[in-house]
């Protein structure tokens, strides 16, 4: 039977072990599948249809524009300092996708994103150009909040620590020098001789030690 939802449209039917199966392969780090995309057989129920190992671009070249397709794609971004596996979910509705088609779109599409679970990035779009490597990426880089990719290029990667370091270093020596915190000096005068004083502040001619000895405290006076 078709389920529908509080408006009547029928729900996304994701029963297909197959579906399941593509997604795992996607997401297992034992194979070099990078990518999975599901279509349609009748109006709402979804199907596995191909994956592949290619990369977006292989992807992208399997989207038919007369079709509504889901994908998920396994991405990898960063250098070789920091790896980082991102997953992005796709609702492709292709250019010629008719209007009835359309609107099923937005009723389905949480159905088969919970299938596929969790993601990084979520994209729904008709042009294939918001579907590149580079767009990718950098929605990945927004959504981490940082960018991975600094430091790489396409001739290999090469760390900047080095020169980061010697500038720092410099930056440190130059504000050492504007500080006006100088160098520790020493005294290098005589300085006078101290005469000792008691506790009453009056000048003390005999020895300390003979001092502390002659020294009689209140509470020994009341003993």
């Amino acid at each position: 039977s078709i389920v529908r939802n509080s408006t009547g449209l029928a729900m996304a039917d994701v029963s297909a072990p197959e579906l399941k199966e593509a997604i795992a392969d996607v997401r297992s780090d034992a194979t070099d599948t990078a990518w999975c995309l599901f279509g349609y057989e009748g109006k709402s129920k979804i199907v596995f249809e191909r994956k592949g190992s290619g990369g977006v671009d292989e992807m992208v070249a399997a989207l038919d524009d007369a079709k509504v397709s889901y994908c998920l794609l396994r991405v990898v971004s960063g250098d070789q300092e920091s790896k980082r596996v991102k997953f992005v979910f796709i609702a492709y509705v292709g250019p010629n996708v008719g209007g009835l088609a359309r609107g099923r779109v937005g009723g389905h599409k949480g159905g088969v994103h919970e299938l596929v679970g969790q993601s990084h990035v979520d994209i729904q779009t008709d042009d294939k150009d918001d579907l590149t490597e580079a767009v990718i990426k950098d929605k990945l880089a927004k959504a981490a909040g940082a960018n991975y990719d600094l430091g790489s290029n396409a001739s290999g990667y090469e760390t900047n620590a080095g020169n980061i370091k010697a500038s720092a270093a410099t930056n440190y020596k130059t504000l050492e020098k504007e500080s006006n915190i100088g160098p520790v000096a020493y005294e290098t005068f005589a300085r006078p001789k101290e005469t000792p004083v008691d506790l009453g502040g009056r000048p003390m001619v005999a020895a300390a030690s003979a001092a502390k000895a002659n020294t009689v405290m209140d509470w020994q006076k009341k003993s």
